[in-house]
């Protein structure tokens, strides 16, 4: 009950445990920021949960040694602390103390109080050796004095008192460290030794390894405070202790315990093998780096994995190891976000490729970079350089990456044929190599094109296929970006019901994994169906949503998009006026950001909407004429189903006849049911106006009523109605 079902992807990758298949395929479907802040949400609520039941004091210790993305966690917790009966206790050194006025900044101006610890005052540091010695002699005196006030010089000094003989009194705490190695027996002081090599928390199976004893244990070192349990292992009391301990090791004999304990560590923690490899000063420390980086990417820990693999980038002296650190170091940074770091670090990848095969996966990698860019000309003249080098070796798996990356680069240019024969070629290639992920992709690609041709059932095969390989293999991220548009398909064969539910499932999953750009396609899909059922309550609800999240992402051809549909409701609903201007202010945002996307629809339904015939007729020549250029393929159903609207309001016979025949001319190759009853529709009732009197035209516009009413698509009841009421 202290996290809801939602949260649960996220708290296993808080406490590191392996993701459910169900659970894998949503945490696919995040990108890197939706997960982080899913973690952050997620801690957050666990905290202001457990302090509704009682009180809660949460100390973080040594925060100076925290990371920007540790920072931020606890920035986030501090903010929800405002919230709940909650402490947050952190301590820091004052070299390189994190806690500036940036990070308080971030905290919302929770209230903060900054304790500085002074040195001790001497009748505090004598109360404290007190616990130790006798504080009136001599010695206890001494040791307040050389310890200045520091409690942990202190106490080590007075510890030294309790382990020898005598009243030397050592001058620092290495001193301190040294002189209480020096009274430990051999194996003791191994131990204490092999202990700091493996970091200030370790476990007994670990320690054993290293010094090549599996029957010592800790208790010497428990005893004399230098060791506490802690939980099923042990912890160096202090760090300066276990940086005591480290410096008193010769490099040679330091050198070797970390080479054991990369040894011990090989295929059990990837990190820590290559960490103590590096320390051991192996050549092998870079791919192992390399290895633990891809690690902790595939477990979606991307910073952590960057940091990982620049450490392997700056140790690597070999071609091989700066390539391959190099490329991941790419990928990685492509996850992030960060693509014109991306950028350089593929290139430094091409730099250092000496195979033809790994020079493809180079380009390739910069051609991704500088598709994100919108540097469309140079990513082709990658992409054709990487095929070229693919001849000789017959990669299919690159082949597969080139043609799909070269089919999404041809797609927002509008050449399609070339888009729908690259992902055509990029499926072949995926499928001889086996690839799942890369055939699921191809297939999405291949959808796109068929959707841009107006080919909607095609279209709706491939989606389908897709999302069915995706949900298969666990890959969310390509079932979150293919889902909503088997929906969009779907309106086209008149499935409105099967519409509805497929947008409800995609709807979940992108809200769930914060896809805002998957989520707006579904809003566009619910507004769509609206407006093909003259629905405006379901067609507002998602306008208001879509220029929410239009303008979140910055998006300025989603956002007129959005608009349009808010202008169909209000023309719904009989405010004429009011959808004609909100319509002039989304085709003034197209027409900033670019008409082929929805410009054509829009024009039209300017032409449905005005009662000017001046206007009417120039947004007709104008959609026309941007059709005639080539347009996306949803773009030809929705123009000519609102041209034919106008052009009947206005009585237009035969211009109504003249765009039924382009509707049905555009989906001769692939007849739809949507399409084929608005034909149907506008030719009726230009029948009708033609010869009111005549009776199979009412019987044809009774037949299209029934079909219409029997699928729903109640768009069309209203001029027919008014016809039918007519010839009455």
């Amino acid at each position: 009950g202290y996290v809801d079902s939602e949260q649960l992807v996220h708290l296993n990758d808080l406490l590191d445990l392996a993701q459910p298949a169900e659970l894998h395929t949503i945490y696919d479907a995040m990108d890197n920021a939706a997960r982080l802040d899913g973690k952050r949400r997620t801690t957050c609520e666990l905290v202001q949960r457990l302090s509704r039941r009682e009180p809660r004091l949460l100390v973080v210790e040594d925060v100076h040694w925290a990371d920007p993305e540790t920072l931020g966690d606890l920035a986030s917790v501090s903010t929800a602390l405002g919230e709940c009966a909650a402490l947050l206790v952190v301590t820091s050194r004052i070299e390189g103390d994190p806690i500036d006025p940036a990070w308080r900044r971030s905290t919302g101006g929770v209230p903060l109080t900054r304790i500085d610890l002074t040195p001790l005052r001497r009748d505090d540091a004598l109360s404290l050796a007190a616990t130790h010695v006798d504080a009136t002699t001599r010695f206890a005196q001494t040791c307040v004095e050389r310890a200045g006030g520091n409690p942990l010089f202190l106490e080590q000094l007075l510890r030294t008192a309790e382990d020898a003989t005598g009243n030397a009194v050592p001058g620092s705490i290495q001193s301190v460290v040294l002189a209480r190695m020096d009274m430990l027996s051999p194996p003791d002081r191994q131990a204490l030794q092999a202990a700091s090599v493996l970091g200030q928390r370790f476990q007994l199976p670990e320690l054993r390894a290293l010094i090549g004893d599996d029957r010592y244990v800790c208790d010497e070192l428990v005893t004399r405070f230098l060791l506490q349990p802690e939980g099923s292992g042990f912890l160096i009391v202090h760090a300066l202790i276990r940086d005591g301990a480290y410096a008193s090791l010769l490099q040679a004999g330091r050198r070797g315990l970390h080479a054991k304990a990369a040894d011990w560590f090989a295929g059990r923690d990837a990190t820590l093998h290559a960490e103590h490899l590096d320390q051991a000063g192996d050549p092998r420390a870079p791919g192992a780096y390399l290895f633990a980086a891809e690690e902790q990417a595939r477990a979606y820990r991307y910073e952590r994995a960057r940091r990982l693999v620049e450490r392997g980038l700056a140790l690597a002296s070999t071609r091989d190891d700066r390539f391959a650190l190099a490329r991941s170091h790419g990928e990685i940074l492509r996850e992030l976000g960060a693509t014109a770091e991306a950028l350089t670090a593929y290139q430094q990848a091409l730099d250092a490729a000496d195979l033809e095969a790994d020079k493809c996966r180079a380009r390739t990698g910069l051609a991704g970079c500088l598709r994100m860019l919108d540097r469309y000309d140079e990513a082709f003249r990658l992409l054709d350089d990487a095929e070229a080098g693919t001849a000789v070796e017959g990669l299919d798996l690159e082949l597969a990456r080139i043609h799909h990356l070269r089919g999404n680069l041809h797609f927002p240019l509008g050449q399609i044929d070339f888009c729908q024969a690259e992902h055509a070629r990029a499926l072949e290639h995926a499928r001889r190599a086996g690839s799942v992920e890369l055939e699921a992709r191809a297939l999405g690609g291949i959808g796109d094109a068929d959707y841009m041709r107006g080919h909607m059932r095609k279209a709706r095969d491939h989606f389908s296929r897709c999302v069915e390989l995706a949900r298969d293999e666990g890959l969310g991220r390509i079932e979150v970006a293919n889902l909503p548009m088997v929906g969009h398909c779907l309106i086209y064969t008149c499935e409105f019901d099967r519409a509805l539910e497929v947008a409800g499932q995609a709807l979940q999953l992108a809200s769930r994994v914060g896809h805002l750009r998957a989520e707006i396609i579904v809003h566009n899909l619910l507004a769509d169906v609206g407006q093909s059922r003259s629905e405006p309550d379901r067609c507002e609800a998602s306008a208001h949503r879509l220029i929410e999240l239009a303008r979140q992402i910055g998006s300025k051809r989603f956002e007129a998009h959005a608009l349009q549909h808010q202008a169909e409701v209000l023309r719904l609903r009989g405010q004429r006026a009011d959808a004609e201007n909100m319509l002039e202010e989304s085709l003034a945002i197209a027409r900033e950001s670019g008409l082929q996307f929805v410009g054509p629809w829009m024009l039209a339904q300017m032409a449905a909407t005005t009662r000017d015939p001046a206007r009417r007729a120039r947004a007709l020549t104008e959609c026309e004429a941007l059709l005639a250029q080539g347009s996306v393929g949803h773009n030809y159903f929705w123009s000519y189903r609102y041209a034919m609207q106008a052009a009947l309001e206005a009585r237009a016979w035969d211009e109504t006849e003249r765009y039924a025949q382009a509707l049905e001319d555009y989906t001769r190759a692939e007849p739809l049911e949507w399409a084929d009853l608005w034909t149907a529709w506008g030719r009726a009732i230009a029948a009708h106006g033609r010869r009111p009197t005549d009776p199979s035209c009412r019987a044809e516009m009774l037949r299209v009523r029934d079909e219409t009413m029997r699928v729903g698509m109640m768009g069309t009841l209203r001029l027919l109605d008014q016809a039918l009421n007519v010839s009455c």
